[in-house]
């Protein structure tokens, strides 16, 4: 049995992704939001939760990163999600 204080809260895909846009500094970061989060909810079935969180820590620190700055073409459908490739420091 796990105790309440070692578990972090349940959240869903929705609020993380509204959490995130948040943190976005531009407004072409808010619009590839949902494609990353659309991402990362279809890959979390085959990732250990750890593996989610890591995918959704990459995404907030690109989202605060101010050096990151795609191009609005950058967030045309599909080609967002896949574009983004977090490499560990």
């Amino acid at each position: 049995m796990t105790h309440l204080d070692d578990t972090i809260p349940p959240i869903s895909w929705r609020e993380m992704e509204a959490i995130l846009a948040t943190m976005a500094t531009t407004e072409t970061k808010r619009l590839m939001i949902r494609h990353l989060v659309e991402g990362t909810r279809k890959q979390a079935h085959f990732l250990p939760p750890g593996g989610v969180m890591t995918d959704l820590f990459y995404i907030a620190s690109a989202m605060l990163d101010a050096k990151f700055s795609p191009s609005t073409s950058d967030t045309g459908g599909s080609e967002a999600s896949s574009s983004f490739s977090a490499s560990q420091p």
